[in-house]
């Protein structure tokens, strides 16, 4: 949560900006394009708001900022944070953000205590100020556990897809670089898919929806993928597939459950990928693929 010792810069702003949607998918920005006589804030300056409730910038404090603040929330989608001036109830209508809402309004605020055309703010300044809000998302995240023929046609598709791209194996033959997409990360992990140490190799997405295709090697590594997946990833999921026979994926759902894990509440794609026909690697990705698309809009 931002303080009012220091006033970051415009890059400033845009560099954490940068920083949130890498770690939690999206963020609010509000800036402000006009104002027109007594004003709190003044044209260009900017404020931030976080899915974790975070505050970072500056439009000049006071009732006026506090309510672009719930207006960001709103349209973030995100649960009001503990800011001390955001107002706590809300009565224009404001619609949060979505997959099929636009991302950004203009919306003109005045600094008055009765406004006919926009929000008034109660303030005595006079003035108005016209504010775009908007929600700046990343592209969602392709998790691809195995990176054999596969896993590196899949990559190679979620590229075009559109997609960030994790791929996560414990071979090292097996992510190197050359074999993936630029941009890739491959974070080192162990048969157990975490990292040295013990770390979850997803923890710098921690707040991101997760498309994930389980496509390694044998029916154990499917479990430790999986069972490491489910216990830190579960909330983010919006797709998870496994790659195999009805047999193989049996056999990894009994392992699962005696590991104390549960598939319940989960929709599992097993066999994964759309029923296309194909059984080469780069048929089996482009079926996974548009199974992923298919969650990703809703349709599957």
């Amino acid at each position: 949560m931002s303080t009012r010792s220091s006033v970051p810069t415009a890059a400033d702003l845009l560099r954490r900006a940068g920083e949130i949607i890498d770690r939690h998918g999206r963020v609010a920005l509000a800036h402000i394009v006009r104002v027109e006589g007594s004003t709190a804030g003044k044209t260009g300056w900017k404020l931030l708001v976080g899915p974790d409730g975070s505050v970072e910038g500056n439009l000049g404090g006071g009732a006026f900022e506090a309510m672009v603040i719930a207006d960001a929330r709103a349209r973030l989608g995100a649960r009001r944070g503990d800011r001390a001036d955001a107002p706590r109830t809300r009565s224009d209508g404001c619609t949060p953000a979505g997959a099929s809402g636009p991302s950004g309004e203009i919306k003109r605020y005045y600094m008055t205590e009765e406004a006919t055309k926009g929000q008034a703010t109660g303030m005595a300044c006079g003035g108005f100020a016209e504010v775009y809000l908007e929600v700046i998302e990343a592209p969602p995240v392709a998790v691809v556990y195995g990176g054999g023929p596969v896993g590196q046609a899949l990559a190679r598709g979620a590229e075009l897809g559109g997609f960030d791209l994790v791929v996560l194996d414990d071979r090292p033959d097996f992510r190197r670089p050359e074999l993936f997409p630029e941009g890739a990360r491959l974070p080192e992990v162990g048969r157990d898919f975490a990292l040295p140490g013990g770390g979850d190799p997803l923890e710098p997405i921690a707040g991101r929806p997760l498309y994930a295709a389980v496509v390694t090697r044998c029916w154990e590594t499917d479990v430790a993928a999986l069972a490491a997946l489910l216990a830190a990833s579960r909330e983010q999921l919006v797709y998870l597939g496994l790659m195999g026979s009805h047999r193989k994926i049996d056999r990894v759902k009994d392992e699962l459950a005696a590991l104390g894990q549960s598939l319940d509440g989960l929709h599992l794609h097993a066999p994964i990928g759309l029923d296309l026909g194909g059984d080469s690697p780069g048929e089996i990705a482009i079926a996974i693929l548009a199974q992923m698309i298919q969650a990703r809009h809703g349709r599957g």
